[in-house]
């Protein structure tokens, strides 16, 4: 892809989120609605400041996950330091617009190498951390030519990916504006040297100090605790329909499973749609559950609010992450920090963290309901138990730490 190509392809995108949000589409809205006299914003927010700035950059809520142990390290340890937190999708930006540890939250404007140069004129940062998956050529080759030190951070390469082509001297270029590059895993750091990519680290995955965190400070929940009533429970995050189908034959097969369901979306469609799959069995809205005394009686709990699953996952025996069977598996690590085996559908061989928790027995694929079942089957036993939560402690004691690894390199040119 030449330079020609790039701006084209991001003229195209803006075109067609013009084109869907004056069809109402509502996150083509928002994306947007949030741009709009988006400098005018910066240059107020931005005009006394004297304080430095370290931005940090996040495609999404997913790559935020990953940044916020970092954001908050510098926070603590830099408490001097401004934070600038920006995201490119609206599913990010909604959710953590408020997000207290940020000093600033904004929309990052498009691409271009106009909306570059003022942006970093404006804001002005010391220090550029982005984010797992964001390459923005205009944003990184003006970091680069100012001299302004970038780092990715929570990084994974895979062969197929186009800076490997023989076509990708262009995405290459991007990769070379980072000072340095903290990569997930072994695996991506070779493919960075193939490149003569030398200043590269092995850091791990921030996400599993930021889960451990979360497992050390969850709440006790009185509702999730007297549904269970002291019963096996199986919790499943973030679904899809095709996971909640499988899920109900599970149920019709383990009638004696108590099941909660936390789906990627609440609205009353879903679950609508969620409680007809699960209408041979008794089922019950968390909203309801508020107000009701005899949740026991309840096989199922459908979670219909954000914010809660992570910490629900203390009362589970056994977690099913969803995604799998779409465009690839959701957050299993805030499942697994609880010690308990963890189920997910086929699509996640571009997550290193499931690779290692099927390596060492934490993790297990599901194809089908029956494969759901049978591995449900396997795993009751109180000596399978334990060796799975053996092995998941060891993991999270061997793997975690990487958000103090990348401070402690950052910190020679703050």
């Amino acid at each position: 892809m030449s330079l020609f190509f790039y701006n084209t392809a991001i003229f195209f995108y803006t075109f067609v989120i013009r084109i869907a949000a004056w069809g109402g589409h509502s996150k083509a809205q928002k994306w947007r609605h949030g741009r709009q006299r988006i400098f005018q914003q910066l240059n107020s927010t931005f005009a006394n400041n004297t304080a430095p700035v370290v931005w940090v950059h996040c495609a999404s809520l997913g790559e935020f996950e990953q940044g916020r142990p970092l954001i908050e390290a510098l926070k603590k340890q830099h408490p001097h330091f401004k934070i600038l937190l920006t995201f490119f999708s609206p599913s990010g930006y909604e959710v953590r617009k408020n997000y207290t540890d940020a000093d600033w939250v904004f929309y990052l404007p498009l691409d271009t190498k106009k909306n570059a140069l003022r942006f970093i004129s404006i804001v002005r940062p010391q220090q550029v951390i982005f984010v797992k998956y964001e390459f923005w050529y205009h944003y990184l080759t003006t970091l680069q030519q100012q001299q302004i030190p970038t780092y990715l951070i929570s990084a994974s390469f895979r062969p197929n990916q186009a800076f490997f082509k023989w076509y990708g001297a262009f995405f290459r270029q991007m990769l070379f504006c980072f000072k340095t590059i903290f990569v997930q895993n072994q695996a991506s750091l070779d493919l960075l040297h193939q490149l003569n990519y030398q200043t590269a680290y092995v850091a791990g995955d921030t996400r599993l100090d930021r889960v451990l965190k979360i497992r050390a400070q969850a709440p006790p929940l009185p509702i999730i605790e007297a549904f269970c009533s002291n019963n096996r429970c199986l919790v499943a995050g973030s679904t899809w329909t095709s996971d909640e189908q499988i899920l109900a034959k599970v149920l019709q097969t383990l009638p004696n499973q108590k099941l909660i369901i936390a789906p990627h979306q609440i609205n009353e469609k879903h679950l609508k749609e969620i409680e007809r799959l699960f209408d041979f069995t008794t089922c019950i809205r968390y909203s309801s559950a508020v107000s009701n005394s005899q949740l026991d009686e309840f096989s199922v709990l459908i979670i219909d609010n954000i914010g809660m699953l992570s910490s629900i996952y203390a009362y589970a025996h056994i977690a099913y992450i969803g995604g799998g069977f779409g465009a690839g598996i959701h957050n299993i690590l805030e499942a697994a920090v609880f010690e308990i085996p963890v189920l997910f559908g086929p699509n996640h061989h571009k997550f290193q963290e499931a690779k290692d928790l099927i390596a060492i027995g934490v993790g297990f694929e599901i194809k089908q309901a029956q494969t759901a079942i049978n591995c449900i089957h396997q795993i009751q036993s109180k000596e399978t138990t334990s060796a799975i939560q053996q092995q998941a402690q060891l993991y999270f004691q061997q793997n975690s730490g990487a958000s103090d690894l990348i401070l402690q390199h950052i910190n020679i040119t703050l």
